[in-house]
């Protein structure tokens, strides 16, 4: 113990936030130095604390010079005083030292980390201890721990990865790539670090993602971050390190439910009702600029053309044209009359 520590601990008691060993090793303290009640905590001053101080120095000094000093001043009270004062610290040092150490530990526990690098030409798969899978594509490097531990699930990427992670409400799904988190519970998304970190990429395949601007001191910004955004299925969040601003978008190759697969067969029917099948299909908001493009019918079979695809034979049909703005899609034109 030094005079700054003790300084420190006396300033918590008077705040009100020492333990209740803290506070009786306090209570002690003042016990020692006044008799029979202990000073005034919040009149205490500078020459307060060299006493305090002076008489914890004093169980340093050997008997002989106790002997000399002390003797002619002690009482069976002050002695008491002493005896409690060594054993309280005693303890509390014994306790400090040790929640220190579990502490530290845990803390070297926790960054015990194992790397995998990806030095091939073809994607490199991993499964992690809570079954979720990795295709760590080549370049790219991640770290992970052996076991994840209670709390929550967290991994370092460096490069380009597909995630497909088991669901577990009770332990979130972190995934930190440069500048930003990637926070999920369980779903299948692509993240991409460029290979000088000024830009990083998360896009969603299913479920939902929460993906935020990290903190430089730590890794706990996911959460509470202001700068962040929510990803769904075909959204990709794009995160610039000069402007540390989102920018999102839809997925270059956007990826159908199952359950309409085979649904797109059209045989005269309104525009409206094909942009509908469309939305529901790919979970993307399609905005029709003109109320008259709703009259407009349409006949062809697309089950097997990707998205946008899909929405050039659309629009050649109706003469109309379409454009990306953020997540959703504008689909514009002359429209149709009323028959």
């Amino acid at each position: 113990m030094n005079k700054q520590h003790l300084h420190h601990l006396l300033t918590r008691y008077q705040n009100g936030d020492c333990t209740e060993r803290e506070k009786r090793l306090v209570e002690q303290w003042f016990a020692l130095i006044d008799g029979d009640e202990p000073a005034n905590i919040s009149g205490r001053n500078q020459q307060t604390e060299d006493r305090i101080w002076k008489a914890i120095q004093g169980r340093h000094q050997s008997p002989s010079s106790w002997k000399g000093k002390l003797l002619p001043l002690l009482n069976w009270r002050w002695a008491a005083a002493v005896l409690l004062l060594i054993t309280a610290w005693g303890t509390y040092e014994f306790d400090h030292n040790r929640r220190v150490g579990n502490q530290r530990v845990n803390k070297e526990l926790a960054q015990q980390l194992t790397l995998k690098k990806n030095d091939t030409a073809r994607p490199l798969a991993l499964t992690l201890a809570d079954g979720s899978q990795v295709s760590l594509l080549p370049n790219s490097s991640i770290e992970f721990p052996e076991q994840f531990q209670s709390g929550k699930r967290e991994v370092y990427l460096k490069g380009k990865a597909f995630f497909s992670v088991t669901k577990d409400t009770e332990r979130p799904f972190f995934v930190y790539a440069g500048a930003i988190a990637t926070r999920v519970l369980g779903t299948s998304f692509w993240v991409d670090m460029k290979d000088d970190s000024s830009a990083v990429a998360v896009s969603v395949v299913t479920g939902k993602v929460a993906v935020s601007q990290r903190s430089d001191a730590d890794d706990k910004l996911a959460e509470n971050a202001d700068n962040n955004v929510v990803l769904v299925p075909n959204q990709r969040g794009t995160y610039d390190i000069r402007t540390r601003s989102f920018v999102t978008g839809i997925v270059s190759e956007p990826v159908m439910l199952e359950a309409y697969s085979g649904k797109f067969v059209f045989h005269d029917t309104p525009l409206a009702s094909v942009v509908a099948l469309i939305e529901k299909a790919y979970g993307i908001d399609i905005v029709l600029e003109n109320e008259k493009l709703k009259n407009c019918l349409f006949t062809a079979d697309i089950n097997n053309q990707p998205l946008f695809t899909k929405l050039n034979l659309i629009s050649s049909s109706v003469n109309a044209s379409y454009k990306i703005e953020g997540t959703k899609i504008l689909l514009s034109g002359q429209g149709c009359p009323i028959n």
